[in-house]
């Protein structure tokens, strides 16, 4: 119990550091506006992107599994929304001139909120199930454990050379 207790804790010291990670990636990038490999999302984007997601997917997602019981989440395609709405101005748009320090700060934000909600947890409650179509039924640390899988997935595509 004591090793799962400290895992958690490392766990979330390390989302709450997500942010100034992604600054850090961030400074290595030359140009914020090009894209990061052929073909693919510019760092605004990516950025962009890692917010949204944090505003419509994971967080909600860990909020609901703790209110409801067993919730069902509904699918997320991260690629068709950022081609539907960056630089669009229909709906939920993705301003592609927003400053990226607005753009980082509220992901901060989010961050530490996520990351301080879930420090106060009783540990039953990272047993909390919530079931998504494609992926099943897991328990709240599973889903918080893919919320920074994908935080660091786009931390190692910033930092590419």
């Amino acid at each position: 119990m004591e090793d799962l207790l400290e895992y958690r804790q490392l766990f979330l010291d390390k989302l709450a550091a997500a942010p100034d990670e992604l600054r850090a990636a961030l400074a290595g990038v030359r140009d914020a506006r090009a894209p990061l490999e052929e073909g693919g999302w510019n760092a605004h984007q990516v950025i962009v992107h890692m917010r949204d997601v944090n505003a419509q997917v994971y967080p909600p997602r860990l909020y609901r599994i703790l209110d409801e019981e067993n919730p069902t989440f509904e699918n997320f395609d991260g690629e068709a929304r950022m081609a539907a709405h960056y630089g669009s101005a229909v709906g939920y748009h993705c301003d592609p001139n927003e400053p990226l320090e607005a753009i980082l700060a509220e992901f901060a934000c989010q961050c530490a909120e996520v990351s301080d909600r879930l420090r106060s947890l009783p540990s039953k409650a990272w047993n909390r199930p919530g079931t998504h179509p494609s992926y099943g039924t897991h328990p709240l640390q599973w889903w918080a454990e893919r919320m920074l899988a994908h935080i660091e997935e786009h931390l190692t595509q910033m930092r590419r050379p």
